[in-house]
């Protein structure tokens, strides 16, 4: 599987690990319940937001949620239209798409680059990955973020250095609007300062006249800041003195602060074992980065994201996902290199463990996944299947829901507390509550619903009970 196949030989490779990414993205996509309280989230809001047929105020398990801004609501409100219904699977369906459209640009800026080697291994890179395949199977927002950032500065790579019309410049605004629109200002730092670090390291004239774009700022500054300015006008200004403390500051300057080599370890992870080739001649790969401008901005965006939010308190793998796809094309164009110097069984293994690695990581998600985390999922299933058949009722439970208990129940879920569950004054409705059931409440025990085995945790169940009429 070496560089020596015949050009017929390498489509057919191509090929295949394009069905395999498919299969690895999208195969049992809405077979497993949400997983993460992220997830739910979004799917709560998407809900809440196509009930109400509203797309400027989005709503979370009855309270207004503007933490995050609405693209990827708008996503999968437009996604759950096609596929007709609210589910697991058209909420993750615009994540897949995405992580699709990241693979094949990241396969076609390879291709153009260095040859189809280049861009095939940067695909696969990018594929068996265990962040960016996990996020490519998940309801949240950070691989729309990734594909609108990357195609940003995949516009921007054709303007500054094929000597593109001003149109990509301006497509390249555009979609840093709308990931304006998907995550805030914070996209800046994976689009626009690593250009503007690659303008004043090398000077580039063509680097300039980008971040010099008028057009292209007001572009991006009238797309991405129309919702907030609707939401303010709608709501007041003060609406977003919360957020900015909760989403900004905190994260910046919080307390808890992970060690700033973490996201050293993350990338370790996620892009074992084909981050070890850095330190197989070493030389050539330096030689590389100062021969090669793209490669020089390929590394500037990559490093100077993973410099700056070292510096946050607030340290999630997550975050850095939309640097990805510039690191697997810069490990590709070294790989690649090092495959063309390589002979006997050292070349044999450079051709065929990114295969192996995008075949193990299929084999998971297609047969292993949902039997290693049955334990969490099969709960939230049984939840749901006993909502469903209470139609109508309020939903309560004991202190602050999960959210992913509100997208189960098929409905908002109000809080209460053992005192307010005392009495004759308690309200009429479902009541979930994890067992034990307190001593206070044993009344009720009587005129349970149904009993959830195992709900979230191994050994942890709890109760769904019926509350009003005969049962007091």
């Amino acid at each position: 599987m070496g560089l020596s196949l015949s050009r017929l030989s390498n489509r057919n490779i191509a090929l295949l690990a394009a069905i395999a990414i498919a299969l690895l993205f999208f195969w049992g996509l809405g077979s497993v319940p949400f997983l993460s309280v992220n997830e739910a989230r979004r799917a709560v809001t998407v809900r809440e937001m196509r009930e109400a047929g509203s797309w400027l105020l989005p709503y979370m398990n009855g309270d207004l949620y503007l933490s995050k801004p609405p693209f990827f609501y708008w996503a999968g409100l437009v996604s759950t239209a096609v596929v007709g219904s609210l589910s697991e699977w058209s909420m993750r369906l615009p994540s897949a798409l995405a992580a699709t459209l990241c693979c094949v640009g990241t396969y076609l800026y390879g291709v153009r680059q260095a040859g189809r080697q280049v861009g095939l291994f940067a695909m696969v890179f990018l594929a068996a990955n265990g962040a960016f395949s996990l996020f490519a199977r998940r309801s949240e927002i950070e691989m729309l973020l990734t594909l609108l950032c990357f195609g940003a500065l995949l516009a921007a790579w054709q303007f500054i250095f094929q000597q593109g019309r001003a149109v990509w410049s301006r497509l390249s605004y555009v979609l840093i609007g709308c990931a304006l629109l998907t995550k805030g200002p914070v996209c800046l730092l994976w689009v626009t300062a690593p250009i503007l670090a690659y303008a004043l390291i090398y000077r580039d004239a063509r680097a300039k006249a980008y971040l010099c774009d008028g057009w292209g700022w007001l572009l991006a500054s009238v797309l991405g800041g129309s919702w907030y300015l609707a939401v303010s006008i709608n709501q007041g200004w003060g609406v977003w003195a919360s957020i900015i403390s909760e989403d900004i500051v905190k994260k910046i300057d919080g307390q808890g602060a992970e060690a700033w080599y973490a996201y050293l370890l993350y990338l370790a992870g996620d892009f074992f074992p084909f981050w070890l080739i850095v330190f197989v001649q070493p030389r050539k790969f330096w030689a590389m980065i100062r021969s090669r401008r793209e490669a020089a901005m390929l590394l500037c965006c990559s490093l100077l994201p993973l410099l700056v939010f070292s510096f946050f308190t607030e340290k999630h793998g997550k975050y850095l996902l939309p640097v990805y796809p510039s690191l697997a094309l810069l490990l590709a164009m070294h790989w690649t290199a090092v495959l063309e110097d390589a002979k006997g069984r050292w070349r044999a293994c450079l051709a065929t463990v990114p295969y192996v690695m995008l075949a193990g990581f299929v084999v998971f998600y297609a047969f292993v996944e949902a039997r290693v985390l049955s334990h969490r999922v099969a709960g939230l299933e049984q939840v749901a299947t006993l909502a469903a058949g209470q139609p109508g009722q309020k939903a309560y439970t004991i202190g602050e829901p999960d959210i992913r208990l509100v997208y189960y129940m098929g409905r908002p879920v109000a809080p209460l507390t053992i005192d307010q569950l005392q009495g004759d004054a308690r309200p009429a409705g479902l009541l979930f509550v994890p067992e034990p059931l307190d001593p206070q409440l044993q009344n009720l025990a009587s005129c349970k619903v149904g009993e959830i085995d195992t709900y979230l945790k191994p050994g942890r169940s709890a109760l769904l009970i019926r509350m009003g009429g005969d049962c007091h």
